[in-house]
């Protein structure tokens, strides 16, 4: 009897594992909720000792890190099996000088190893490929670009709502939601994401990424669905955000 118990024990921890686990998917699928569009900072990210940022990034304003299919409860663990083509991607923005263009202004790559080229292809494979069936891959991107486009002045009404980058000086991480909601978005039911860096031994969290839902066509904003989980920022409500001005080191 003690064995069999045992053995429902492990199942079950299996299970709960596999259900907060990235899920390696073939595509197409379907059944994905949403789209997040995640937008970086670039002085929290290049502050990681392990991904070494190029000279040439601008580090004045946001820029895509990536477009993932998001479930119903705000995650997003899928990632797509390998394309049987992945170089035929490259042709969405050789063919497209313009789209290419466009895709180096608001989805470079910051990492110092890696060209923009190579982040895209990575992106859509281990992001894209999967949904190709709703998004081919010449709407990832465009759809990609349009909604950056529709974000190029966040940075200005962030100042302009009192929240300035600045490595000394904290921030309340509910107040950015609702700026970026009503001020950004114009709509003060659409909910945003938040997602921080800790820094070992400190109370304090930098910001690292904002994620916008989509809906799963790319046609619009959505309020990202109701989640419990923090992605690395606390309690909504301290006044523990600092929105850095300059790599960490």
């Amino acid at each position: 009897m003690e064995s069999y118990l045992m053995l429902f024990a492990i199942v079950i921890i299996i299970i709960i594992m596999s259900a907060s686990s990235e899920l390696i998917i073939k595509p197409p699928i379907t059944n994905y909720h949403h789209m997040q569009m995640i937008m970086q900072w670039p002085p929290t990210f290049c502050g990681r000792p392990d991904k070494p940022c190029k000279p040439s990034v601008n580090m004045s304003d946001f820029s895509i890190h990536g477009l993932w299919p998001g479930n119903a409860t705000g995650h997003t663990p899928f990632t797509c099996t390998d394309p049987p083509n992945p170089t035929t991607v490259e042709q969405v923005w050789l063919n497209d000088r313009s789209l290419k263009n466009f895709l180096g202004l608001y989805w470079p790559s910051l990492e110092v190893h890696w060209t923009d080229e190579m982040l895209w292809k990575h992106e859509w494979k281990k992001h894209g490929y999967c949904t190709s069936e709703i998004v081919p891959d010449v709407k990832y991107f465009n759809g990609a670009i349009t909604f950056a486009r529709q974000l190029i002045n966040m940075l200005v009404t962030l100042k302009r709502g009192g929240m300035d980058p600045s490595n000394n000086r904290a921030y309340n991480v509910t107040y950015m939601k609702t700026l970026i909601s009503e001020q950004v978005l114009k709509d003060k039911i659409i909910d945003v994401y938040i997602s921080c860096d800790q820094q070992a031994s400190s109370s304090f969290v930098f910001l690292k990424q904002i994620h916008f839902c989509l809906d799963k066509s790319l046609n619009t904003f959505i309020s990202c669905p109701k989640s419990t989980a923090t992605r690395g920022c606390g309690r909504g409500e301290k006044q523990n955000l600092i929105f850095p001005t300059r790599v960490r080191t």
